[in-house]
C-alpha cells in the first residue's frame, strides 16, 4: 500500500502531512519531521549583498572585471578570431519550435504554427538575437535580456508610441515584440537570495538613466559553463592569465628586436676624440640608423664608420613561445585548428580536418545548451500566457536549434556516391536533393523528366524492379560522381 504525502501548511518549521488509506477516506494529518520541507545548507559561493566572488582572482569579481573581459573579447587577436567564427556559423542557424508528441493533436499544431509566427515577428528577427548570443556570452559567461511582449491585435501599439513594432496577425494573443539585450556594462550587481543562489533579477545602473531591478520572471538569463553559477564560468578567465604571458614575451621580443637592429662601428686615428668628433659621430649614427632610404654619412680625416649586425640569437624561442600561448587560447574554445600551419608551422590537414569536427560537436552542444534555456524561460513563458487558446494542447512546442552540419569535401562525397551505385542502392528524389545540396557546387532543384531524368521509384515496386530502377539511375549517378572527380582534382591543383 503506497502513501501519498502532501504538504498541508502548519509552521515553517514542522509543517503536516495528509495520508490516504486503501479505502481512499482522508485520515488526520500527521506531523511531518521539523524542517522536511526546508533546504538545508546554502549555495557556498560566496554571494554577499548581491556579489558572487567565486573567481580565482579579485581581479575578475563582477562589475569590475568587465573592462578586462570586454578588451580581451574585442582586441584580442585569437578570441577577435573565435567571436568572428563563432558569428559567421550562427549565422546559418535557425530557431523553430519543434513537436514532441508522437500523434500531436490539432492545438498541438496550432501552438506549433503560433509559436514560428511569434518568433517572426520579433525586432530584428531570431537571427539578430542568436548573433548577440554567440559574440556574448560565450566570453561574458553570462548574458541578460528583457522579454518584451506585444498583443497580435490589429490596430495594437505599443505603450511608447514611437516604437514601431506591429504585428500581422489578429489572433488577440501575446507575442513578443523584442528580446532587448542589457549590456553588462550597466551590471550593477544581482537581486539574488544569499542563501539558496535563486536569482530573481538584475540591477541595472546605466548613467543617466535611474537605477532598475529588472526581474527575471520578464527576462531571459543565459549562461555558459557553469549552470548554478548566474555568471556562469568563461573561458576569459583562463586566458587572461595566458594573455599576460604572451604579452611579457611580446614586450620582451620586441626590445630584443630592437637591440638587435645593428649599431655603428667607429674607428679613429686620433689618440682623443674631439668634441667636435663626438657630435659628427652622433650626427652620422642618427642619419644611418634612421630607417630612411639614401642615408649617408661623410667622415672626416681619421675616422671611419662600419654597420654592424647583432644576432638576436633567442628570437625563434621567444617567438616559438608566443605561438604556443596563442594556440593555448584558442584551445579553450576548441579552436586551434585555426592555428595549424599557420600560426603554428606544425600540423597537418587530415589533424586539422579531425579537430574541425570535433570543434562542430562542440559548439551544436553549446547551442543545444543557450537554446535549452531560453525555452525554458522565454518559451514556457510565451506558452503560459496563451495558455487559454491551446485548451486541447498535450505538450507544449519545444524550442531547439538547427545542427550546424560538417562540410563534406567533394572527393567523400564521390567516394560515397560510388559504394551507393556499387551496391544499387534506391535513390529517390529526396535523397538527390540532400545529394546536390552537400555538394556546394549543384543546383538544389531537380531536372525535369524531358531533360533525362530517370523517375523516382512508384510506392509498391517489388524489389527486382527496384534494383532495375537503380541501374536506370546508373548513368546519371556515374557522370555526377565523374564530375565531382574532375573538380577535386582542379582543388588539389589550385592548392598545389
Amino acid at each position: 500500500m503506497g502513501m501519498k504525502i502532501a504538504a498541508t501548511g502548519g509552521s515553517k518549521a514542522t509543517g503536516t502531512a495528509a495520508s490516504a488509506g486503501s479505502n481512499g477516506q482522508k485520515q488526520s494529518p500527521a506531523p511531518a519531521r521539523a524542517g522536511e520541507f526546508e533546504e538545508i545548507g546554502t549555495l557556498g559561493m560566496g554571494v554577499l549583498s548581491g556579489y558572487i566572488q567565486s573567481a580565482y582572482n579579485a581581479e575578475l569579481y563582477w562589475p569590475t572585471v568587465y573592462p578586462l573581459y570586454n578588451r580581451l573579447r574585442r582586441s584580442d587577436p585569437e578570441i577577435s578570431v573565435v567571436r568572428q567564427v563563432f558569428s559567421a556559423i550562427a549565422a546559418g542557424i535557425r530557431l523553430e519550435f519543434q513537436l514532441d508528441a508522437e500523434k500531436p493533436s490539432d492545438d498541438d499544431k496550432r501552438a506549433q504554427e503560433f509559436g514560428q509566427g511569434v518568433l517572426a515577428e520579433i525586432e530584428g528577427g531570431p537571427e539578430n538575437f542568436v548573433d548577440t548570443l554567440v559574440s556574448q556570452v560565450p566570453f561574458m559567461g553570462w548574458g541578460w535580456w528583457n522579454v518584451v511582449p506585444g498583443l497580435r491585435r490589429k490596430g495594437w501599439r505599443p505603450p511608447d508610441q514611437e516604437d514601431p513594432w506591429r504585428s500581422s496577425a489578429d489572433d488577440g494573443l501575446i507575442g513578443i515584440r523584442r528580446l532587448a539585450w542589457r549590456d553588462h556594462s550597466s551590471f550593477y550587481n544581482w537581486d539574488i537570495d544569499d542563501a539558496t543562489g535563486r536569482v530573481r533579477g538584475m540591477k541595472q545602473l546605466d548613467t543617466p538613466n535611474p537605477f532598475e531591478t529588472i526581474p527575471l520572471d520578464r527576462s531571459v538569463h543565459i549562461t555558459f559553463g557553469d549552470s548554478s553559477n548566474p555568471e556562469g564560468l568563461t573561458p576569459l578567465e583562463a586566458v587572461w592569465r595566458l594573455e599576460r604571458i604572451k604579452y611579457g614575451l611580446e614586450v620582451v621580443q620586441g626590445i630584443g628586436y630592437e637591440h638587435a637592429a645593428g649599431y655603428l662601428d667607429i674607428k679613429s686615428d686620433k689618440d682623443k676624440l674631439t668634441a667636435d668628433d663626438k657630435t659628427n659621430i652622433k650626427a652620422a649614427a642618427r642619419a644611418i640608423m634612421t630607417a630612411q632610404e639614401g642615408n649617408y654619412a661623410a667622415w672626416p680625416a681619421g675616422l671611419t664608420g662600419e654597420l654592424k649586425d647583432v644576432p638576436f640569437s633567442a628570437a625563434a624561442s621567444i617567438l616559438e613561445a608566443v605561438r604556443y600561448y596563442g594556440l593555448l587560447k584558442l584551445a579553450l574554445y576548441n579552436m586551434q585548428w585555426v592555428g595549424l600551419s599557420t600560426i603554428s608551422d606544425t600540423g597537418s590537414f587530415a589533424a586539422m580536418q579531425d579537430s574541425t569536427a570535433m570543434w562542430i560537436v562542440s559548439f551544436n552542444a553549446m547551442m543545444r545548451g543557450f537554446v535549452r534555456q531560453l525555452d525554458s524561460q522565454f518559451g514556457r513563458r510565451l506558452f503560459e500566457w496563451n495558455r487559454e487558446a491551446f485548451p486541447g494542447m498535450t505538450q507544449r512546442p519545444r524550442l531547439v536549434a538547427t545542427p550546424v552540419e560538417k562540410f563534406m569535401d567533394l572527393g567523400d562525397l564521390g567516394t560515397f556516391l560510388q559504394a551507393v551505385i556499387a551496391v544499387s542502392m534506391p535513390l529517390g528524389d529526396e535523397d538527390y536533393l540532400a545529394i546536390r545540396k552537400r555538394s556546394g557546387i549543384l543546383p538544389e532543384t531537380l531536372p525535369t523528366a524531358a531533360a533525362g531524368r530517370p523517375p523516382a521509384r512508384a510506392s509498391g515496386q517489388s524489389v527486382k524492379a527496384d534494383q532495375g530502377a537503380a541501374q536506370d539511375k546508373l548513368g546519371e549517378m556515374g557522370r555526377l560522381a565523374d564530375s565531382i572527380d574532375k573538380a577535386t582534382a582542379e582543388l588539389k591543383r589550385a592548392r598545389r
